[in-house]
Parts: C-alpha cells; sequence; structure tokens
C-alpha cells in the first residue's frame, strides 16, 4: 500500500476511534453533565419573565421543566439530544496528525471549553422554543407569531448546523489538521 493512500487510512481509523472513544465517554458522563447543565441554564431562562417559575431539573437524558408555582404548563428538553457535538469534537482532534503532541491537546482543551460553554446556550433555545412553540393554549397567549417563528428557527439552526458547526469550526481553527 503506497505511504499517499497509508496516510488518509490512518486518520480515518483515528477518527473512527476517536468516535468510539468519545461516544463511550459521553455515553458515561451524560447524565451527570446534564444536572450541570440544567443549573448553568437556569439562570439564562430567567432573562425572560414569562419563564421566571420554571425550574430545571435534570431527568436521565432529559431536563424537565417544572413550574414553582403551576404557571407553566410542564416542558422537558432532551438534553443528550444538545450535547453530542462533544463526541464529533473528540473525533475530530483525534484524527490530527498528531494527536497526543501538546498543541493538539492545547486546542483541544481550549475548543472542548468553547463547546461546553455554548450547552446552556442551546439549552436555553430549547426551553424557548419549547414554551414559544410546543405549550398549546400558553404559547399562543404569551408568545406572538413572530417570536414564536424566531425561537423554532433558533433551535432548529442550533441543532442542525450550529452545534456541529462550532465543534467543526474549533477544530479548524486550531490549525492542527
Amino acid at each position: 500500500m503506497s505511504r499517499r493512500l497509508r496516510l488518509p487510512l490512518r486518520r480515518i481509523l483515528q477518527f473512527v476511534a476517536g468516535l468510539i472513544a468519545g461516544t463511550l465517554l459521553w455515553m458515561w458522563l451524560a447524565e451527570p453533565y446534564n444536572v450541570l447543565l440544567a443549573r448553568l441554564t437556569q439562570p439564562l431562562v430567567h432573562i425572560d419573565a414569562r419563564l421566571r417559575d420554571a425550574q430545571l431539573v435534570a431527568r436521565g437524558d432529559r431536563i424537565d421543566v417544572v413550574s414553582s408555582t403551576g404557571t407553566l404548563p410542564p416542558g422537558n428538553i432532551p438534553a443528550v439530544q444538545l450535547t453530542f457535538n462533544v463526541i464529533l469534537l473528540i473525533a475530530l482532534f483525534a484524527s490530527n496528525k498528531r494527536p497526543f503532541s501538546d498543541r493538539n491537546a492545547r486546542a483541544f482543551a481550549l475548543s472542548l471549553l468553547v463547546v461546553l460553554l455554548l450547552h446552556p446556550v442551546g439549552a436555553w433555545i430549547a426551553v424557548e422554543s419549547t414554551y414559544a412553540t410546543r405549550a398549546g393554549e400558553w404559547s399562543d397567549a404569551h408568545y406572538g407569531a413572530a417570536s414564536s417563528s424566531i425561537w423554532l428557527m433558533a433551535e432548529l439552526f442550533w441543532r442542525l448546523t450550529g452545534m456541529f458547526g462550532v465543534a467543526f469550526g474549533c477544530w479548524w481553527v486550531s490549525g492542527e489538521h
């Protein structure tokens, strides 16, 4: 096998190994991380006066939204769907030419910090979108058509493009590939 073929094959295998390691790590840490994610997202949710009674409670792979006064309908956010970009980040950095170099480790740590700091923002967007579009009459009474659409588009953008784009962007900017 030529060197030109071996190098991409090696990087593909490193990516797959990173994907497997990232998935196992994420599965092991997801539930305890969701507790932290709920705590970090709580202040963001309270920015919106309509949701000031919302209490975020991590339960397994989701975050439930409960009302301390009964004024909000119950809601739940699939937290694991908002955090699995960590798996992609681990796989991308594992596929770098020198995955165990100090420079790659520093770039990965900084990138992981960026990704983790954006998770509460993604969860906040999901909570707002849930109450703007999926809480029936409560949504209609508290959100207008424009704000409902904005929150829904924000959630769709984050889930389909943003959270993966952040992982790819951090990896690309690191210049280690």
